[in-house]
């Protein structure tokens, strides 16, 4: 805006073409800006996948110590070092330390607070599968990248040394098919 006094002219205000030019900027900051907090999400629920994944299989070496012997009969199939647990069949290995179910030492193994379950087509905490008497379910965890899809954990028993490795659902380590 412009306003003549005498012989100058005075400027008060902006013109539109600065406006725009601001609001330009900021849009560009701000589009820079949320781009950069998705990928720090992304990152913050990866890394909480691989942190569980290292707190489910120190559980599975707690009961292991506690018990000695593994949750799950650990049968190979031919020549396997390994036994796996794929998908939804996690619950045979994590059924055990629900709360102690089934351990001789009767010691809660997990957090349940954390946890989550897929149970009658919805997602809870495992604390509340519990409380509702369901202790034949398995351990999942939302996908990372596609939060209204679920992954579920993958269980690895190595023969040959004797240990127990946890693999998100979508590793490539981890087998398309369960081997008992």
């Amino acid at each position: 805006m412009k306003k003549e006094s005498g012989n100058a002219m005075t400027r008060r205000g902006f013109t539109i073409l600065e406006l725009l030019v601001v609001i330009s900027i900021m849009a560009i900051i701000a589009t820079l800006a949320t781009g950069a907090a998705i990928k720090a999400v992304k990152q913050s629920r990866n890394k909480r996948i691989d942190t569980t994944c290292t707190a489910l299989a120190m559980a599975l070496v707690t009961y292991q110590n506690q018990e000695h012997e593994w949750p799950v009969t650990l049968t190979p199939q031919g020549n396997d070092t390994s036994v796996w647990y794929h998908g939804p069949d996690n619950k045979e290995v994590f059924k055990p330390l629900y709360n102690g179910a089934g351990g001789k030492s009767g010691m809660a193994y997990l957090d349940g607070s954390s946890l989550m379950v897929y149970y009658n087509g919805s997602r809870m905490k495992l604390n509340a599968a519990l409380s509702a008497g369901r202790t034949d379910v398995p351990l999942m965890y939302p996908n990372p990248d596609d939060t209204s899809r679920i992954n579920y954990y993958c269980v690895e028993f190595n023969l040959l040394t004797d240990s127990v490795k946890v693999h998100r659902q979508s590793d490539h380590s981890c087998p398309k098919q369960t081997k008992y």
